[in-house]
This record gives structure tokens, sequence and C-alpha cells, in this order.
């Protein structure tokens, strides 16, 4: 069975898969609400006015990790009747959030001390979001996986 990473991102697809990761954590923190969505809307304006292109450049540059982190539970779905990657995605969202999240300590590690700081200040609020866009995130990996079955892929 071919790797996750090997189905997702061949250089035509990762633009276009790249783009609809951006679209969908946009949509994330504009659907959230309450002072926790004011405070994701408010960091991601912020961020944007001071690189407008930083959603794109950091989904490009973590894409290949976190495929590669799915990639067991991409191969565990392979082995199992469960019909659609997501499926299987949302029946384990624990071992599929704790994968996502694993990808940002290891970097934030790499990280100066102000940004490990501010990160672990934020680590259970990012656990939640995570939790939160897996559903989605999980239809549209289908999406993209969509005629790769796993006899085959």
């Amino acid at each position: 069975m071919k790797k996750l990473a090997d189905i997702l991102l061949p250089s035509g697809q990762h633009a276009e898969l790249t783009a609809a990761v951006v679209q969908l954590i946009e949509n994330q923190v504009a659907g959230r609400s309450g002072l926790r969505g004011m405070g994701l809307k408010t960091g991601l304006a912020m961020a944007k006015a001071v690189r407008p292109d930083i959603l794109p450049r950091a989904v490009q540059r973590l894409l290949p990790e976190f495929a590669e982190a799915l990639n067991p539970l991409y191969q565990d779905w392979g082995n199992s009747d469960i019909e659609g990657f997501g499926t299987f995605l949302r029946k384990h969202s624990e071992s599929a959030s704790a994968a996502l999240l694993a990808v940002a300590d290891a970097r934030v590690r790499q990280a100066g001390s102000t940004v490990q700081s501010i990160y672990g200040r934020l680590r259970n609020s990012a656990e939640n979001e995570v939790h939160a866009a897996l559903p989605a995130l999980s239809e549209l990996l289908d999406r993209f996986l969509q005629g790769a079955t796993p006899s085959l892929a």
C-alpha cells in the first residue's frame, strides 16, 4: 500500500490541497464564536497583517509532515473494513488529533523561547480546535483520496 503522502502530495495536487486546507482553516476560524472565536479571529488577522501569505506558507510546509503523521492511520484503514479514510479518521479522532498535534509540538520545540511560551499557553486550545476541525479535514482528505482504494493505493 502506498504512503499517504505519495497519494496526497504529488506536485500537481499539492497546491490544490494546500489551498483547500487553508480554506478549511479560515472557515473553522470564521465559524468560531465567543471569546475563543474572537481571539482566534484576531490572532489570524494579526498574523495575516504581518505576513499575508502566512497560512498558505505554513500549510505548504507542514502538509508533508502531517501526511507522514497520519500515515500509520492510513495504513490501518487499508487493513480495515471501514469504507472511507475520513470515516476511519473520525472513528479514531483521538489518535488522528494526537498525530497532527505531535507535528506542531515538534515544530515548536525547534522554535525560539517566545514561540514556545505562547504555544504552551495555547496548546490546550489547539487540541480543542484540531478536534473540532477533524470532521471537515476527514471529508477533505476523502475528497483528495477519491479513487484511491487500500488495495490499489
